[in-house]
């Protein structure tokens, strides 16, 4: 029963992060048709790199922002939905079908209506666009959404907050209803309103969701794919560690330089995330109920 689990934990965890740090050390040498022994070249170049080629320094910051997007912006706004969804306060049915229908269609539709939605001839965003504008200036031009940087690195930041909320909102509001009703009860009959009941219940006794919920949006930093792939796929400007990753894999180009620039962006990223982790579990003691 155990061995089938095991056995994939050793080859696609075990072996395939061995054999990308090997990798790392590695050139691929087209007269010898092999990869070589290189030392530590694939490091230099990416500090290199860094400092002066424009595509590294845009892909590094690219990816970043997903991070404050995530856990500063989606994170926020799924604790204060899924407590309104809680309460059931008026239209909440509506909302809970509007929130979680993105979670449960597949991103390639998703990303498609969402295309269409600011499409240049058919989109229905660019006629408001065009109304509302076009009382103030006849000559009004519609953006070009997914056309230039930075604009199409902000639509794909809109459509990740517009997606992400449904998944953030089935952890929270899951967390929120198995807070015992005695202790909502108790609150009401003190009087808290709902701010107050919000803040000092319900945040303190779901902060480990939040806490989870948190780190997994900083991960997105490294795994930041299929939105700028589907949205953008034309676009370098758009581009993340992940989604470099995946291209030069499809094109069985600069591998090992590709596993060097997921390696050391990893092991800058790791103690950050832990050190987070550990940060935020000091504000709140977890309790059990």
């Amino acid at each position: 029963m155990l061995a089938y689990p095991v056995l994939q934990f050793l080859l696609f965890f075990g072996y395939v992060n061995i054999d990308t740090i090997v990798l790392t050390f590695q050139k691929f040498s087209w007269t010898e048709g092999k990869y070589i022994y290189s030392g530590f070249d694939n490091y230099i170049m990416f500090f290199d790199r860094v400092i002066n080629d424009p595509w590294t320094r845009r892909t590094i910051i690219n990816s970043l922002f997903y991070m404050p997007v995530n856990s500063l912006i989606i994170l926020p706004l799924s604790m204060a939905f899924s407590y309104f969804l809680f309460k059931k306060l008026p239209f909440s049915g509506f909302f809970r079908v509007v929130y979680f229908l993105p979670s449960i269609l597949p991103i390639v539709v998703m990303t498609m209506a969402f295309s269409f939605t600011f499409d240049s001839n058919l989109g229905p965003v660019n006629d408001i666009y065009k109304w509302f504008f076009g009382m103030f200036d006849s000559n009004v031009v519609v953006p070009s959404w997914f056309g230039s940087y930075p604009t199409n690195q902000i639509m794909i930041f809109v459509y990740g907050v517009w997606v992400g909320l449904g998944f953030n909102i089935i952890l929270m509001t899951g967390a929120i209803a198995r807070i015992p009703e005695e202790l909502m009860e108790y609150g009401q009959l003190e009087g808290i309103g709902f701010f107050k009941e919000f803040t000092t219940v319900v945040i303190p006794l779901i902060w480990p969701t939040i806490v989870t919920t948190f780190i997994l949006g900083m991960t997105s930093v490294f795994t930041a794919l299929l939105q700028p792939l589907f949205l953008t796929p034309t676009s370098g400007d758009t581009n993340t560690i992940a989604l470099a990753i995946y291209n030069s894999v499809l094109q069985n180009q600069n591998i090992a330089y590709m596993a060097t620039f997921g390696i050391v962006l990893s092991l800058f990223g790791l103690p950050i995330i832990l050190l987070t982790r550990k940060t935020l579990n000091r504000f709140f003691t977890e309790v059990e109920y």
